[in-house]
């Protein structure tokens, strides 16, 4: 006894009379004169339902041909239900017969629709075992289920919820059954998991198979319990793509399902009052919902959206730049090995020919800036964040680079390539802080004489060494950054906001530092001695003095650098001026890498300050706002003037910042440095006039 036979035991059959009412879908029929094609509906007289349990004597869907039916129709309400054929006036059964016979829209059944549907689960429950194919009936129903599926929208809720719901019984019926072959559905059809995907996830959980990716995916895409964001629906292909490599990077060939749990049920309630309701079990597993697949790929589905989230903001704002290098600065890094289009395959070959040779690769950004941006002379801080992301997914690091507090790539510039591995930090540490501002300050006092010897390269190098508490990769790049400062001939420019927290020791111990490192090729040349000078005056300092300390460090006597040990034997010195030295004593590179150590943790109170308590009386803490989006209340307010107009002429953002008491360009620099850490865009852009992003804004300020 098959299952729909276990299932119907007890009803009450007429197989006689079922199998000469049937109209098969290959059938044309005419009733009352009209020309019916398609079958699929009972058409006779006589027939019973299926069980006697109600007042009906007559199976509800059969079409009476000895009924009258008039000549034009009525049409069908919009809404409401009809007990049977029978039931209808004439004008009614007139509509009716015109709906089978015409396209048989959804939209246009209304209460109609009913007794269409009642006919199909009655061939499906009591007639499929009269079929000689019983399985290709299956597929008609089905077929027929889905297209009018594929309908919804038209309004009535009642007859498409009806639809999506015996659709996916029998599609669950037919799949339990082998007819159906196994597809992981991709698209969520009404506010249950597919009856296909709870087959199959049973069905390797009874078999003890892991659950392939393609089947994950289909269980984030039509789980109601998926939850998914906006970026699964606008980078839909994406979302795919990044969820099945994840995956696999966390599953292999797939995640174990539990074996043991309640059995599946299948169960569909009938529209048709002449049919009992259908419930049974299929004897598989129910693991679909079970905690641990459910916790596991919401999760993974959530964190893919997070991976996607910066992309689908930015094309929710550039919606016509999806196929730039702006985007493909934003697709995860998987995603982006995936995608071969002529920028980035061009991009790919100039970044390839530059790193060919020996370390360093030194690169001229013009071809760069040329290829990101046709037409521009240098790529603005906005774009070169951008640039310097896309850079990093390639395996590329770059200096100078914006998002670490250097400046934008310009034509003309040599800058400096050097690889990068998975993990290396995207922003700076405090430490990192440190030694750049240090390596500024040493490499503009050696660059003072016009050059900078192999001798004052090599401490500038030794200083990374010195500094404590650097990811790997900070080492990397400070390496890079030190390449590119030996070449770039830097300025003191800025640096005088940065070195004003110091206190006078801090002072002190940076000024020792950079007198040695001039000294430490022997040689002290008039510029140098110039440019020492207005390091002294940046941190406050003597500039009379530098002679005197120039003088100590190259005798060696206890006022030399910075002393950072208890009493040992002291180093030679550097005298002034001694023969070229084209050495490099490891002992002094060693003091060096000491003294470095020292100033770092000196001057780490600058870039720490927020971390730490500040010891004054006990006042309480005020919880940042809502919509403060990490900026202080001037700035906040600053932005908020902003934001009311989506121009400003520089003059009227000048007279603004005044108000606020701020310096217009530190103030604008803030806001965005706020906007790119919670937007991925800038709040402001242009000089004159100021443009605001209305998006970014109300983003920042929601």
């Amino acid at each position: 006894m098959g299952l729909l036979d276990r299932m119907m035991a007890g009803a009450v059959r007429h197989n006689g009379t079922e199998a000469e009412c049937w109209v098969g879908p290959e059938q044309v029929v005419e009733v009352a004169g009209r020309t019916i094609p398609g079958g699929l509906f009972y058409l006779g007289s006589g027939l019973k339902p299926a069980i006697n349990e109600y007042w009906l004597d007559v199976e509800p869907a059969l079409i009476d041909p000895t009924l009258r039916v008039a000549a034009r129709p009525t049409h069908a309400p919009a809404r409401g239900f009809a007990l049977s054929y029978a039931d209808l006036g004439t004008g009614n059964r007139a509509a009716y017969l015109e709906w089978l016979a015409g396209d048989r829209r959804l939209a246009d059944a209304g209460a109609f629709f009913h007794l269409y549907l009642a006919g199909l689960e009655r061939r499906l429950f009591v007639g499929q075992q009269l079929a000689t194919d019983p399985a290709a009936e299956w597929h008609a129903i089905y077929g027929e289920l889905d297209r009018l599926r594929s309908e919804a929208g038209n309004g009535d809720y009642q007859s498409e919820y009806r639809v999506s719901k015996f659709a996916g019984y029998l599609e669950t019926l037919m799949v339990a059954h082998g007819t159906m072959r196994l597809e992981p559905p991709r698209e969520r059809k009404g506010w249950e998991l597919p009856g296909a995907l709870r087959i199959q996830f049973g069905r390797l959980a009874h078999e003890g198979k892991p659950l392939p990716a393609e089947w994950a995916l289909s269980w984030a895409l039509t789980s109601p319990e998926a939850y998914l964001r906006t970026p699964a629906q606008r980078l839909p292909q994406e979302f795919e793509e990044l969820f099945v490599f994840r995956y696999r990077e966390r599953f292999g060939e797939g995640m174990d399902l539990p074996t043991s749990g309640p059995q599946i049920k299948i169960e569909y309630r009938t529209l048709n009052y002449g049919l009992p309701d259908a419930a049974h079990s299929v004897g598989l597993p129910d693991v679909v919902e079970a905690p641990q697949v459910d916790d596991t790929l919401r999760e993974l589905g959530h964190s893919c959206c997070d991976e996607l989230d910066a992309l689908s903001r930015w094309l929710g704002r550039n919606p016509d730049d999806r196929d730039s290098f702006k985007a493909a600065a934003l697709l995860p890094v998987p995603l982006l090995h995936e995608t071969e289009s002529e920028e980035l395959v061009a991009l790919r070959t100039l970044l390839e020919e530059a790193s060919s040779t020996a370390a360093p690769w030194v690169f001229d950004p013009a071809p760069l800036i040329k290829l990101w941006s046709p037409g521009s002379e240098k790529l603005p801080k906005k774009e070169a964040v951008i640039a310097s992301q896309l850079l990093e997914k390639l395996g590329y690091g770059i200096e100078p680079d914006p998002r670490f507090g250097a400046p934008s790539l310009l034509p003309g510039m040599e800058a400096i390539l050097f690889e990068i591995h998975e993990g290396d930090p995207r922003a700076p540490s405090p430490a990192y802080a440190v030694a750049s501002l240090l390596l500024h300050l040493l490499a503009a006092v050696a660059a003072a004489d016009g050059t900078i010897s192999p001798v004052e390269e090599e401490v500038l190098e030794s200083q990374i060494h010195g500094v404590e508490e650097l990811y790997e990769g900070e080492r990397n790049r400070l390496h890079a950054h030190t390449q590119w400062l030996t070449r770039s001939k830097p300025k003191f420019a800025g640096l005088r906001k940065k070195l004003k927290p110091l206190d006078n020791a801090q002072r002190e111990a940076i000024g020792k530092s950079v007198i040695a490192l001039a000294a430490a090729d022997g040689e002290v040349a008039p510029g140098e001695v110039e440019t020492l000078g207005k390091v002294f005056d940046l941190l406050d300092l003597d500039p009379d003095s530098v002679f005197s300390e120039l003088h100590a460090a190259s005798s060696g006597s206890a006022s030399g650098p910075v002393v950072v040990r208890e009493a040992r034997t002291p180093s030679e010195g550097y005298a002034i001026p001694l023969e070229p030295s084209h050495g490099l004593d490891r002992a002094a590179i060693d003091e060096k890498i000491e003294e470095t150590a020292l100033v770092a943790s000196l001057l780490a109170g600058i870039f720490e300050e927020s971390e730490e308590t500040p010891k004054v009386e006990a006042e309480p803490v005020i919880p940042e706002p809502a919509g403060s989006a990490g900026l202080s209340p001037s700035h906040l307010k600053f932005a908020r003037e902003l934001a009311s107009q989506r121009s400003w002429s520089r003059l009227e953002a000048e007279t603004l910042a005044d108000r606020c008491e701020m310096m217009i360009d530190g103030a604008l620099e803030a806001v965005n440095d706020a906007a790119f850490e919670l937007c991925d865009a800038p709040f402001a852009e242009g000089d004159d006039p100021i443009e605001i992003d209305e998006e970014v804004a109300k983003e920042m300020l929601a």
